[in-house]
């Protein structure tokens, strides 16, 4: 299911991806595609676009490149 959603990172909030989406969504996690490049074991907050949006915080995973769009996909374990 392809959500809207913003990425931002813990450690640098100055550091956020507005136009990034998810691609699969899980009980525990979600893959999502970013401009942001992420690396495993950072933290970032995740926040779906919408009117009753708030922010959850995510563990990075697992980070593939995607050399087509110039992006990533990363997988993400929410709390």
């Amino acid at each position: 299911m392809k959500i809207p959603i913003s990425l931002v990172l813990e450690t640098d909030p100055f550091k956020a991806d507005d136009s990034a989406i998810t691609v699969d969504i899980s009980r525990r996690g979600a893959s999502v595609l970013t401009k942001l490049a992420l690396v495993p074991g950072e933290w970032v907050e995740v926040v779906a676009k919408g009117e009753l949006s708030r922010a959850v915080a995510a563990h990075v995973v697992w980070v593939r490149e995607e050399n087509s769009s110039h992006s990533n996909f990363a997988g993400l374990e929410l709390f």
